[in-house]
């Protein structure tokens, strides 16, 4: 049997076909715009539709018997009872939702909402933009009888079920992450039905089979069971091999995230407060995710903003920059250029270099901000780990993933092994290794993960530098109080 993973991003679907060995037999991607409805930017959920139904027929070429789907969270389509979409998704960067978190804060107190649902009140949350939607569309809202994620509506299309895991569904911010089911007191509390939301179900459920009209639109024959994906940081994280307490993936994209795997939820809002989730993972396991917002943001920032694709002799930037990079110099940057996220969530912190002087080069400021956005993720771990979440060993993926200098700074500076994949395409692996292990392919995930994932590079701390990066940190640690004082 081979299986089909979908990866459903906001502005971009990609495809892979697996057979049970490990081997990719077919990919694609599809790029698509967000849509425009009265001044307000929207996901398009049709066009996500239409690409994905392109490539699943085009995969059938080759044919799959199981269809897995990895997705962005928080968005949703809110559909009538004849299953007409009454409202399109809004963007989890949207605002609306801001003064409903707000007063739901005030209201159960953010450390209550926090132990039930892993998450502090915040507009991102699905449930807080569908109270938006309650305030100041009630004439949409009288309708609602479906809210389906993009994962589980797709699902929906697929086989008529609706199905939602553990996930995902904590991404509505309305989800007992313990009690694994949605929380029902809390919303009824706010006034939103239960029979909304979508059944949930562990990460990795066959939910069912596709529908016969939907095979026969897709030109496959046989039969094809859905198996169900998960938030597409879950997926990815699963797809880096990452099934046990203390390991993690870090994705090196944009925006940087540590998707952290660990046993026991927190209870402390301690937690909470330093904008840390709790997140149901695969095999009864869970995670949090640990930001920062400007990752490979900052370094195309220099590249463009500063360096103006200035390479000198090279014919290519990234060896200009790279190739003769310098030793640590007392350089410091802090990599805010879009605010600060964990460990200290404040989206008016700026970015800033320290310590130039004249015999400073274009490297030196390079190296400093590969330094920089490292440091930063070493604050989320050592936040973390007074909690009881340990990271010793990440799976890098991503952009960021192909620099074997930034990598190995990473891994000087974090102090915990870093390893790179075959492919950045994490999420579309950890599909595949969920549908190999519930229709039997696998015995379980480590299986799966055994067969699916392949590594490509290793990077090890080198005790070198540690002396240096040690004083660096220690000074990094103190520059964002310091910068709060004087913006």
């Amino acid at each position: 049997m081979n299986f089909l993973s979908l990866d459903i991003g906001t502005t971009r679907c990609k495809s892979q076909v697996f057979s049970e060995d490990g081997e990719i037999l077919f990919s694609a991607g599809e790029d698509y715009p967000t849509a425009e409805r009265e001044g307000e930017r929207y996901v398009d959920i049709g066009a996500i539709c239409r690409h994905v139904f392109a490539m699943m027929k085009a995969a059938a070429a080759v044919g799959y018997g199981a269809v897995c789907i990895s997705s962005f969270g928080e968005s949703f389509v809110l559909l009538g009872k004849n299953d007409e979409v009454l409202f399109p998704p809004m963007l989890y960067t949207d605002p609306r939702g801001a003064e409903e978190a707000a007063l739901a804060a005030r209201r159960f107190g953010a450390d209550a909402l926090f132990a039930t649902t892993g998450a502090m009140p915040d507009a991102m949350y699905s449930v807080y933009k569908l109270l938006w939607v309650a305030r100041h569309r009630p004439d949409v809202y009288r309708k609602a009888d479906k809210l389906l994620l993009i994962g589980d509506y797709i699902g929906y299309l697929l086989t008529g079920e609706r199905a939602i895991d553990y996930g995902l569904a904590a991404r509505t911010g309305a989800f007992d992450v313990r009690g694994k089911r949605f929380a029902e007191d809390l919303l009824r509390e706010l006034g939103v039905p239960r029979g909304l939301f979508s059944r949930p179900m562990p990460t990795g459920s066959v939910v069912g089979e596709l529908k016969d009209e939907i095979k026969a639109e897709l030109g496959l024959a046989g039969g094809c069971k859905l198996v169900l994906g998960s938030h597409d940081q879950i997926c990815a994280t699963l797809g880096a091999g990452v099934l046990e307490s203390g390991c993690s993936a870090d994705g090196m994209g944009t925006v940087e995230c540590i998707t952290a795997v660990f046993d026991e939820a927190p209870r402390d809002p301690a937690f909470g407060r330093m904008g840390f989730c709790v997140v149901p993972f695969a095999d009864g396991l869970y995670c949090t995710y640990m930001f920062n917002y400007t990752s490979n943001a900052a370094v195309n920032w220099f590249r463009r903003g500063v360096l103006h694709g200035d390479k000198g002799d090279e014919a290519e930037q990234f060896a200009y920059l790279e190739r003769n990079l310098p030793p640590p110099s007392d350089v410091l940057m802090v990599p805010h250029l879009a605010g600060s996220a964990t460990p200290c969530p404040d989206k008016a912190a700026k970015g800033a270099f320290l310590n130039i002087t004249e015999s400073c080069t274009d490297l030196d400021l390079y190296r400093a901000i590969l330094e920089g956005t490292a440091y930063e993720m070493k604050c989320s771990l050592d936040a973390a780990a007074r909690f009881g979440i340990r990271v010793r060993e990440a799976t890098a993926t991503g952009g960021g993933a192909n620099s074997a200098p930034w990598l190995q700074i990473k891994s000087d500076i974090l102090g915990v092994k870093v390893r790179t994949l075959r492919s950045s395409e994490g999420g579309l692996c950890g599909c595949a290794m969920l549908s190999a292990a519930a229709l039997g392919a696998c015995m379980d995930l480590h299986e799966a993960g055994k067969r699916f994932v392949r590594y490509k590079d290793e990077y090890s701390p080198q005790s070198g530098y540690a002396e240096i990066y040690a004083k660096k940190y220690a000074n990094y640690k103190k520059l964002y109080r310091l910068l709060k004082e004087v913006r």
